[in-house]
């Protein structure tokens, strides 16, 4: 697991982690391995992580780590800011599809030619005027100091606001948060959802067409606006960081791991500091 969290921390394949790990004395002391105690080899850390991946560990992780930092008030669930961002593949379909008439006595229907080395568990998505094929990372993340409580990964063209749910049922959150959005997630079931829940909405609003108050819609969207560059910033680093530009792996089940372990990768890398900070306060 430490071996996963260098190989995410300094944007290594199995390979280089395994070579890192063998060569460098900091990486020996934080794994526990020595010369006369190899580190495992990279087949093993792809064992490992598939293992993980099937048992849904990950998540497990996520929530102990977070549970951890909760007990040392370097997590404060004042309130939830959610939002998503695209996770494109370079395992893209190429060209225009191909289709084929299967042999058989009754007319079949055309069945597509499936490509090779393409993620057929992900989808395009266009926003504005680029083109994306890939998945979409779904995070909530706490208000206070931004970092990543739940993850839910989504194909690319699913829409934002239909997974608001499914980021709050692996929170335990109490009576009266915040959830802060942007307009993407403004919706009748969204609103009914967190009024049934008892928390409070800070959803972004969308303009409606001739309707008076502009002026007051335009000033409560920036008022939510400062506050939610947050979880961008959560995007933005995980991406500088750790050299992340896309998919690692194929499959949804794989990519949701790449998702989730680069969420507590982000939370224990800004642990010690806010640790500190707490203490001083």
């Amino acid at each position: 697991f430490k071996m996963s969290l260098l190989q995410t921390w300094y944007g290594l394949s199995d390979q280089k982690v395994e070579q890192q790990v063998n060569d460098r004395l900091s990486f020996m002391d934080f794994c526990g391995v020595s010369f006369s105690r190899p580190a495992p080899d990279s087949t093993v850390l792809c064992r490992f992580r598939k293992e993980l991946t099937d048992n849904g560990t990950y998540d497990k992780l996520l929530v102990e780590i977070n549970r951890q930092l909760e007990e040392h008030e370097v997590i404060v669930k004042q309130g939830i800011i959610a939002d998503a961002s695209i996770t494109p593949t370079t395992r893209k379909p190429k060209g225009k599809k191909m289709y084929y008439l299967p042999e058989g006595e009754h007319t079949p229907p055309l069945q597509e030619v499936k490509q090779k080395g393409v993620d057929p568990e992900a989808s395009w998505v266009k926003r504005g005027n680029r083109l994306s094929y890939g998945y979409k990372r779904h995070y909530a993340v706490e208000a206070n100091h931004g970092l990543v409580l739940s993850v839910y990964t989504s194909k690319a063209s699913e829409h934002e606001s239909k997974h608001l749910s499914s980021l709050l049922d692996q929170l335990d959150l109490s009576e009266g948060a915040e959830i802060l959005a942007d307009k993407r997630y403004s919706s009748k079931a969204n609103e009914s959802l967190l009024h049934t829940r008892g928390l409070k909405s800070r959803i972004q609003r969308k303009r409606v067409k001739g309707k008076r108050g502009d002026h007051w819609l335009g000033l409560y969207n920036s008022l939510i606006g400062k506050r939610r560059y947050k979880v961008e910033r959560v995007f933005g680093s995980i991406k500088s960081w750790f050299k992340t530009h896309g998919a690692r792996y194929v499959g949804s089940s794989k990519t949701h791991s790449q998702h989730v372990l680069e969420a507590l990768s982000y939370n224990l890398w800004r642990a010690p500091v806010l640790y500190l900070s707490a203490c001083e306060a």
